[in-house]
Formats: structure tokens, sequence, C-alpha cells
């Protein structure tokens, strides 16, 4: 499995003024291609707090950092300076990232002029490599760390994707191979959670590598509803899909033991 963790950075994030749907999206699309994120670490604007936070998942030695925020021309945008102080190394002027931004301003229409509040966003940790952002004007940034890839990526969410999706996500798919995913969602009726949990139990025991989740949703019309996960990964599709069906079968024989019934299922088996 290849370990990727997320430090997000933002005073935004810790006092309620913005959900962090970074993290959600970077969730998903990991998930989807086959892996997860391992931690996520909330960090405030502040050099202290970005350097240590780095150094902190660094310490786990994953495959991926994933640094989301902080890269804009605002005062408050200190990430890539926290960076380089967590990493030990100096801030430079990199002409190439500058030449992104001057891109990226022209391709919209706008003049380019090399103002500071520019320059500060053109200026990396030493090592650093500038990466594309076709939506917004800063530019993302890749370094490395021993054997660990750290992505730097602007905190506005489509800036975000943009450049994960084009540059973060090509080396994370490359690292980890082909996967095979076998999943389902189950709707089911008639059965609280607390009877499910044994079932559940069970089947985490015949395969604890899978990833089973129930998510309770209440009473619908004084009968209880509630939503069934099973999710098999492997680089083998026949173990995948084998292993899914066994999961499957067993808990949805039990969800009708235990008098319940499965109204909808959304599958996917590759």
């Amino acid at each position: 499995m290849v370990s990727v963790v997320n430090l997000a950075v933002g005073k935004e994030l810790l006092i309620g003024r913005t959900v962090n749907s970074n993290a959600l999206w970077i969730g998903g699309r990991l998930y989807r291609m086959g892996t997860m994120l391992d931690r996520v670490l909330t960090v405030t604007d502040s050099l202290d707090e970005i350097s240590s936070g780095l150094n902190e998942l660094l310490s786990r030695r994953p495959d991926f950092v994933i640094v989301v925020g902080g890269l804009g021309p605002t005062p408050d945008d200190m990430t890539l300076k926290g960076i380089a102080r967590g990493l030990g190394v100096r801030l430079r002027f990199d002409e190439a990232a500058l030449r992104l931004i001057k891109e990226h301003l022209e391709s919209v229409g706008r003049t380019f002029e090399a103002t500071p509040a520019r320059k500060k966003m053109a200026t990396l940790p030493e090592g650093g490599v500038p990466l594309a952002n076709q939506v917004g004007t800063a530019p993302g940034v890749r370094l490395t760390a021993g054997s660990s890839v750290i992505f730097c990526l602007p905190g506005v969410p489509r800036e975000m994707r943009d450049i994960f999706s084009n540059f973060a996500e090509k080396e994370i798919r490359d690292k980890l191979g082909v996967m095979h995913i076998s999943k389902v969602t189950m709707k089911l009726t008639g059965i609280y959670e607390a009877s499910l949990a044994p079932s559940i139990a069970e089947a985490f025991k015949m395969h604890p590598e899978a990833y089973i989740k129930s998510h309770p949703r209440g009473l619908k019309g004084g009968v209880p509803t509630l939503e069934l996960d099973i999710t098999v990964v492997s680089k083998k599709a026949a173990k995948a899909r084998a292993t899914y069906a066994e999961l499957s079968e067993f808990l949805s024989r039990r969800v009708a033991d235990l008098g319940g019934s499965i109204a909808s299922k959304r599958e996917s088996v590759k």
C-alpha cells in the first residue's frame, strides 16, 4: 500500500470559517485509485506550525506528503517558507516559476508585471520544482525529502484539483501500479447497526484487509435504515473479486437472518 498524508494549512480551517473540502476530495480520489489518506494534519498560518507539522508527518516516512494552502501573495501565505524551514533549506527565487505565473496571466488576458507579490509566489524552497497551475496564478511545487515526495498545492479547491490531477496523481498511480477494486454500497432497512455489528466483526476476521463500514441513517417511517460499504482492493483482479463475493454473500445472508432487507445496492466489480 502506498502511504499518503496531508498537511492542510490555514487558520480558516481551524476557526470554523472554511470546511476542509480539499482533504475530502483528495481522500475520495485516492480511495478510488486503490489507496487512502493515512493522516490529515491541519495547522494554522505559522512558520513554526507548518515546519513542525511537516516534520511530524515526515517522521512517519510516507511515500507522499500533500501540502495544501498558503501559496498565494498575501503575508499570511507562508507555506513555502515554513516548508523550507522544516526541510532545513533556503528559499530561492525561481525564474521558471515566474514564467508560469506570466504565462497564466497572459492566457487570461491580464497584463504581467513582476511585482513583489508575484515574485513571492515564485520564491521556492531550494530543490523545489514549480508545477503549472492552469486555473490560477500560484504554481504548485514538487520537492523530495529522503524517500518522501512532497507536493505543495494552492488552497483554492479548483486550483488544488488541477495540479493534483496533472502531477501528484500520476506519480501516486505509478507507485501504486494497477489496482483492482470491487465494492458495493448496500441500503438496508429493518435492521439496526448494533444488531449487524457482530456480523461485521466476523467479516473483518475473515478478511482484515477489506474495508467494511456501516452508516446509520436513522428511522424512516419508524423503520431503521442503514448503509453498508464493502470494498476490497488487490493487485490481483481474481483475488479482489473472490474476496468481495465472499464478504458480500456472507453479510447479505446475515442481514436476512436478522430480519433486515437490502433495499438497493450500488455495485462495482472489476
